[in-house]
Parts: C-alpha cells; sequence; structure tokens
C-alpha cells in the first residue's frame, strides 16, 4: 500500500512524551511489562461535524529513528541502511472502522509507529497487493489481474487532519499521499484509549470514458492529463499527469488536493476526450463527468513543392487536439454562467449562443475580464463586441453599455485591412488584449472558440 513518512521530528519527540510518560494507558500495571507484549489503539474516527466515518482504512506502521532520520523500518532493505542492533522485525498492522466510525487494534508491536490514511481498497484486496509488491520475484506487468491494477493507483480519499488523545490535539497538515501520518511510541502491553482521529474528504474527480456511441471504456488503462489554475489569482496554477484505469462501466476515480478550475483530458490507444474547465474546491465538484472518446487529429505534411520560399511565409492553421468538452462555468462574483464553444467564425459563434439561451460574452470590467483570462486564457477566442452596424461604434452583442475596454497595447499577427473592414473581436493568447479583426486576418482563421454567457440576456445585434 501507499506508505507514509513524516519529517516533523519536533512532533515525534512531543508525542512520545505524551504517548510513553503521560497516564493515558488503559492497563495501569505496576509489574514490569515483557518487553515483547504486543500494544494497541481503540477510538474513533470522525469527519468534520463529528459523525463517524464507516470504513475509513488506516495503517499502523513500524518506524525507525536513527541518527535524527526517521523512516519506515522496511528500508532497511536498501543495502546503504542498517538496523539497529536488537531489532526484531515488525509488521504493518491495517485497520478499517465499523459502521459508527469506531476501531480497536491490539496487535501492535512495541516501539516507534506511525498511524497515517490508507488508500480506499477492501482489506483483503489490500492484502493481497501488498503480498505481491513483498513478494521476492514481482509478476510481470502483463500477468496482473486488471482489477489489481486499477485498485494499485487508489489512493487516499480522506487525509487525517488532526488526532486527539485525552485533552492534547495534534494537527497534520502533510501532503495526504507522501507525509500525512503522526508518529507515536507503543509501550509493551499498553493500548491507548479513547483516540479521535478527525478527517476530511478529499477533492476527487469522478469520471466516465465512453466511446461515440455511448459504450463504456470498460476494464482499460489510459493516460490522464490535469490542468489546475487558481480560483482567483491569474497564471496560478500547475499541470500533471497519471494513468487512470476504469472499471466494468468506464468510471475512474482521481482525488485532488488542490482546489481551482481543471481542465482534464483523457487519452486511450489513438483516442483522446476532453473536459473543462469546472471549479472544484470544498462544497464544489461535479458528481460525474463524461468524457467522449474522438480520434486524434492528423497532421497534415506539405508537398516538397509546397514549401514557401523565404520571405513569402504563408499562414497555415494549426494542427489541435480536440478541445475539451464544453461545460458552464459560474463566475461566483456576478453569478453569471459562462462556456465556451466551437465555432467557425464570429457569425456561427453568436448563432451557437442565440441557441443555448445565451449571448457572446461581454466583459463589464477589469474584474470580469481578470475571471476570463483566469479560466478560458489560452487560445484565442470570439467575444461579443462588434461596430458590424454602425463604423467606429463599438456594442455588446448583449445590448450592454459599453463601458470598459482592454485593447492589445500593439497588433498581434498584424494584416493590411483598414479599420473598417474590421468589424469583430478577438479576446488573444497576450495578457488577454482585444484586437479587431476581419475576414483575411490571421486570427479570423485562428479563431475557432468563443465564450458565451447566460445571464438572462440574448443576442440583438444582427
Amino acid at each position: 500500500m501507499n506508505r507514509i513518512y513524516t519529517r516533523q521530528g519536533l512532533t515525534v519527540f512531543v508525542l512520545i512524551f505524551l504517548f510513553v510518560g503521560a497516564d493515558i494507558s488503559a492497563e495501569e500495571e505496576t509489574v514490569e511489562k515483557d518487553a515483547q507484549a504486543l500494544g494497541g489503539l481503540s477510538g474513533r474516527v470522525v469527519d468534520l461535524e463529528g459523525n463517524g466515518v464507516a470504513g475509513f482504512i488506516f495503517a499502523v506502521q513500524p518506524m525507525w529513528l536513527q541518527d535524527n532520520m526517521l523512516g519506515p523500518e522496511d528500508r532497511f532493505s536498501d543495502a546503504s541502511q542498517e538496523p539497529p542492533e536488537s531489532m526484531d522485525p515488525r509488521t504493518e498492522s491495517k485497520v478499517q472502522t465499523d459502521s459508527d466510525g469506531a476501531f480497536v487494534v491490539s496487535n501492535i508491536q512495541p516501539g516507534l509507529v506511525q498511524l497515517g490514511a490508507g488508500p480506499n481498497i477492501p482489506l483483503d484486496k489490500l492484502e493481497m497487493l501488498d503480498n505481491m509488491y513483498n513478494s521476492e520475484e514481482f509478476p510481470p506487468m502483463e500477468e496482473i489481474p486488471h482489477e489489481l491494477m486499477r485498485l494499485s493507483w487508489r489512493r487516499p480519499d480522506r487525509r487525517i487532519i488532526s488526532i486527539q488523545v485525552g485533552k492534547v490535539t495534534f494537527f497534520n497538515e502533510g501532503d495526504p499521499d507522501f507525509s500525512e501520518g503522526l508518529t507515536f511510541a507503543i509501550e509493551p502491553g499498553v493500548t491507548i484509549e479513547n483516540v479521535k482521529i478527525t478527517v476530511k474528504q478529499r477533492l476527487r474527480i469522478r469520471g466516465k470514458v465512453i466511446y461515440p456511441d455511448g459504450t463504456p471504456l470498460a476494464d482499460a488503462q489510459g493516460r490522464l492529463d490535469m490542468d489546475q489554475r487558481h480560483e482567483f489569482r491569474p497564471n496560478h496554477g500547475g499541470s500533471t499527469g497519471t494513468n487512470f484505469f476504469t472499471d466494468a462501466d468506464g468510471y475512474f476515480v482521481q482525488y485532488m488536493d488542490e482546489p481551482g478550475f481543471y481542465t482534464v483530458s483523457v487519452e486511450y490507444k489513438d483516442l483522446t476526450a476532453g473536459v473543462g474547465p469546472f471549479l472544484l474546491k470544498d462544497g464544489v465538484q461535479p458528481e460525474e463527468i463524461v468524457f467522449t472518446l474522438e480520434s486524434k487529429p492528423v497532421a497534415v505534411a506539405l508537398p516538397a513543392d509546397d514549401i514557401p520560399a523565404p520571405g513569402n511565409i504563408e499562414f497555415r492553421e494549426p494542427v489541435e487536439p480536440p478541445p475539451a468538452k464544453s461545460v458552464w462555468v459560474i463566475n461566483p462574483t456576478n453569478g453569471h454562467a459562462y462556456k465556451r464553444i466551437q465555432c467557425e467564425n464570429w457569425d456561427d459563434a453568436q448563432r451557437k449562443a442565440v441557441e443555448e439561451g445565451a449571448h457572446l460574452v461581454s466583459i463589464n470590467d477589469e474584474a470580469e475580464q481578470h475571471w476570463l483570462q483566469v479560466i478560458f486564457g489560452g487560445p484565442p477566442f470570439w467575444i461579443g463586441l462588434t461596430d458590424v452596424e454602425k463604423e467606429g461604434e463599438w456594442q455588446w452583442d448583449s445590448g450592454e453599455p459599453f463601458t470598459y475596454t482592454n485593447w492589445t497595447t500593439r497588433e498581434i499577427h498584424p494584416d493590411r485591412l483598414s479599420d473598417d473592414d474590421k468589424d469583430y473581436v478577438v479576446f488573444t493568447f497576450m495578457q488577454g488584449g482585444w484586437q479587431s479583426v476581419g475576414p483575411g486576418s490571421p486570427f479570423w482563421r485562428m479563431a475557432r472558440r468563443a465564450v458565451i454567457e447566460k445571464d438572462g440576456l440574448l443576442s440583438n445585434i444582427k
């Protein structure tokens, strides 16, 4: 299973003092205990509201501390590490809470141990995985059953927020996949009672992958790529990738720790699909996302005799992967809904906006401009600004007053068109600057997306 580490040395020593020196044992014996007598833990796992969490799995893992280095005992298998003298091999204990969130574990070998969240896997399957990973000869990947491969990629679905013993509470801010756990010492024959472990549900992306005819991509392995952007700050975020494994119904689950707007793409063999951006944070996350696989675009090579001569560069429309599936995104500042759509040009975008009971986006202030740049920034897209009805008098497709502008300071992909021929506006990839364009402009061929807005208004420009 996923191993758990901690670097909080001070916490370790404080917990050792608390659990060993404090009078919290349920078995107050004055006689000397057998040095190898098993210890234990009992208590309850609860959520942030204090409700018991059923089926929560955690591990009590043997640890060692030597030369100010803390690590799992099983790392002694590394030739560069030598175990302390007189240390008997100890085994990890796995615990699962009952229907009320209660737990009892009584087979803990004395010494330093670490308590950390385990992956959401049935205990019997977890034991099979452990046996497989700990075997001397790891089986070839093609011989591992798909179900076990799928489960092996699972991570904890909840993270441990705090552990309370008596009147003392220790809070944990570690990464749930790598460093979530508190280390303490178990004395021989001592059971620590009334331990309260508070956990929090992690953010998750639950997706279903299907073929165009609706058939699920069952029991398959593919590639999952995620791009995350901060909810309020542009240019803050990151990208990550991993494998995904679907079940018999085509579902997969990926747990995340950073809130924000996510754009997610999946790749299976020569097929791809994407969804986003969508908001993921506490209390706000889609229950289910459907990825419909499509063929990858094929890049067409230019014939040798069709290569432009130097100084006579011909514009070629770039080949792009299929765009992410459109979903409505709510702007928390004004409550309006926005969506990115595919289109051929400005007129096509306006028609599709009306079909959805919306209009091409109107940008009324810096805050809205900033939000759109964070959520939809990247490839250029059409906005609802035009002077097609009267040259030089710009107006919004929605009929809203034209009170804010964000024109580019210099023209991107310049053309030879006169201003009279540039009646439409593109939101560019350079800090979200606006640029007027017309047929024959490079952006006219590049802009194959638009952002539409739903706020009770409809297009009123013909």
